[in-house]
C-alpha cells in the first residue's frame, strides 16, 4: 500500500501529457541557457585566445566529457532508484540512496580530481598536447580540477531536484550557472587577461555552480534531507552505478564516432571538411540533441515513479507523448536550419568554403535527426525503469553500431560525398529499432495493466 505522501505525488496523479510537457520544457528552458553559453564560449575563446586557446580547449575535451559522462550518469542512476522508491511510497529509502549517492559521488570525484591534477603533465601528453599548448593544457587541467568535484555533485543534485518535484528550481540553477560562467569567461579573457586560466575557471563554474542544488536538501524538514551518514547501502549504490553505465557508454560511443569522422574526413578531404563537421556536430547537432536530452530528462523521473507505482497505463501515455513531442520539436528546428543554413553557418566563420560545406552537408547530416533521436528517448525510458541492458543497446546503436562503420564503408566506396550520409542512414535504422521497442513496451504495459490494475 502506498503512503499518504505517495497519494499526493503529482507524478502519479496529474495529467501525464501536461506533466511531461511541464518537466520536459522546463528542463529545456534551463538547458537553453547552457546552449547559448557554449556558443558564446566558442566566440570568446576564438577571438580572445586565438588558435592556441581553441587547441587547448580541444585537447582537454576528453576530461570534460569524462565529467559529463560520469556526473550525469551517476545522477541518472541515483535518482532513478530514488524515484522508484518514491513511487512505491518509500520516501526513507529514496532519501537513503540520494544521501549515499551524494557522498559516494563527492568522495569519488575528489579522489579523481586529485589523481588527475597530480598527473596533469603525463595526461596532457597522452591527450596529444605538444609545445606551448602542453603547458597551457597542464595549467588548465590543474585549475579545472579545483571545480571538478563540484561539477560531479552538482549534476547529481540537479537531477534530484526533479525527483523532489522542483523542476523550476533546477532550471533556474542551470540557467544562472550559465550566465555567471560566461560572464567570468568574458571578464577573465578580455578585462583582466587571465588567458587560458579564465577558460579553466569557466569550465569549473559552468557545472560546478550546480552544487547550489543541494541547498534545499540541507533543510532537515525536507523528506530527502542530506545527513552525514557514510554507512552506505552498497546494494542500491551498485544498482545506481549499473544504471549509470548506459549514459557513460552512450557518451563514449558518440566520442568514438566524432574521432572516426575527423580521421576519415582528414584522409579523404581536407581541413575545411573537418572544420565544417566540427560546426555541424559541435553546434547544429548539439542544439537538436539538447532538445532530446532535455525532454528525456524531463520524462525520466515521471517514468521511474510510475513504474515503481505500477501505473502501467500512465507509462503508455508517457511513452507516446514523449516520442511524439521529441519528433515534432526536433523536426521544427531542423526545418529552420534547412531554410537558413547559409546565414546560420556564417555566424561561426567567415571562411566561405567552410560555410558552404557546413550549409550543404549539414542539411544531409542532421536532416533525419528528428527520427533517429527517438532511440535516445527509448534508451532514456529503459534507463528510468531500471533496464540497463536495453538502455545501453539503444544508446550505442546509432553512433557506435551504425554510424561509425557506415562512415568507413561510405568513405571507401563512395568517397568524401558519401561520408556525410552515414548519420542519416543510421537515423533511419535507429528509428526503426526504436519503434520496435516502443510497440513491444506498449504491449507489455497493456498486459501488466490488465493483470495488475492500479
Amino acid at each position: 500500500m502506498k503512503s499518504a505522501t505517495s497519494q499526493t505525488n503529482e507524478f502519479e496523479t496529474k495529467n501525464v501529457n501536461k506533466l511531461f510537457l511541464k518537466y520536459g520544457f522546463v528542463t529545456l528552458a534551463g538547458m537553453l541557457a547552457q546552449c547559448v553559453m557554449v556558443m558564446l564560449e566558442a566566440i570568446f575563446t576564438g577571438n580572445g585566445l586565438g588558435a592556441l586557446g581553441l587547441a587547448t580547449v580541444s585537447i582537454i575535451m576528453p576530461v570534460e566529457l569524462l565529467n559529463d559522462a560520469v556526473g550525469t550518469g551517476l545522477g541518472i542512476g541515483i535518482t532513478t532508484i530514488a524515484a522508484q522508491y518514491k513511487g512505491k511510497g518509500n520516501d526513507e529509502k529514496a532519501r537513503k540512496i540520494w544521501n549515499d549517492g551524494f557522498w559516494f559521488t563527492l568522495i569519488f570525484s575528489v579522489a579523481l580530481a586529485i589523481l588527475i591534477a597530480v598527473f596533469a603533465n603525463p595526461i596532457a601528453s597522452i591527450l596529444g598536447a605538444k609545445g606551448p599548448i602542453k603547458q597551457m593544457t597542464v595549467e588548465f587541467i590543474r585549475v579545472f580540477m579545483i571545480g571538478y568535484p563540484f561539477c560531479f555533485v552538482g549534476q547529481v543534485g540537479v537531477s534530484m531536484l526533479r525527483v523532489d518535484e522542483k523542476p523550476g528550481m533546477a532550471s533556474w540553477i542551470t540557467a544562472l550557472s550559465a550566465v555567471i560562467a560566461i560572464a567570468e569567461l568574458y571578464w577573465g579573457i578580455f578585462i583582466v587577461h587571465l588567458g587560458i586560466i579564465a577558460s579553466a575557471i569557466y569550465y569549473g563554474l559552468s557545472l560546478g555552480l550546480f552544487t547550489f542544488s543541494i541547498i534545499p536538501f540541507l533543510n532537515p524538514k525536507n523528506k530527502y534531507h542530506l545527513s552525514l551518514n557514510l554507512k552506505f547501502n552498497w546494494a542500491d549504490l551498485k544498482r545506481a552505478i549499473v544504471l549509470s553505465l548506459p549514459f557513460i557508454l552512450i557518451t563514449l560511443s558518440s566520442a568514438i564516432y566524432n574521432w572516426l569522422m575527423n580521421l576519415v574526413l582528414g584522409h579523404f578531404g581536407n581541413n575545411n571538411d573537418i572544420a565544417a563537421f566540427g560546426l555541424i556536430n559541435g553546434y547544429i547537432f548539439y542544439v537538436l540533441n539538447l532538445v532530446t536530452q532535455s525532454l528525456m530528462q524531463g520524462m525520466q523521473p515521471i517514468a521511474s515513479d510510475n513504474y515503481g507505482a505500477k501505473l502501467h497505463g500512465r507509462l503508455i501515455q508517457l511513452l507516446r507523448i514523449s516520442i511524439i513531442t521529441n519528433i515534432i520539436s526536433v523536426a521544427f528546428l531542423t526545418i529552420i536550419f534547412a531554410l537558413f543554413a547559409h546565414p546560420i553557418a556564417a555566424i561561426f566563420t567567415s571562411n566561405a568554403t567552410v560555410v558552404n560545406i557546413t550549409a550543404t552537408s549539414g542539411i544531409i547530416v542532421v536532416g533525419l535527426t528528428a527520427l533517429g533521436s527517438s532511440v535516445n528517448m527509448m534508451s532514456g525510458y529503459y534507463q528510468a525503469i531500471g533496464k540497463a541492458g536495453a538502455s545501453t543497446f539503444l544508446g550505442v546503436l546509432k553512433f557506435l553500431i551504425c554510424a561509425s562503420p557506415l562512415a568507413l564503408l561510405l568513405a571507401y566506396t563512395v568517397g568524401i560525398k558519401g561520408i556525410w550520409f552515414a548519420q542519416p542512414v543510421a537515423d533511419i535504422i535507429a528509428f526503426a529499432v526504436a519503434m520496435i521497442f516502443l510497440v513491444k513496451e506498449i504491449r507489455l504495459n497493456r498486459k501488466r495493466n490488465t493483470n495488475d490494475p492500479c
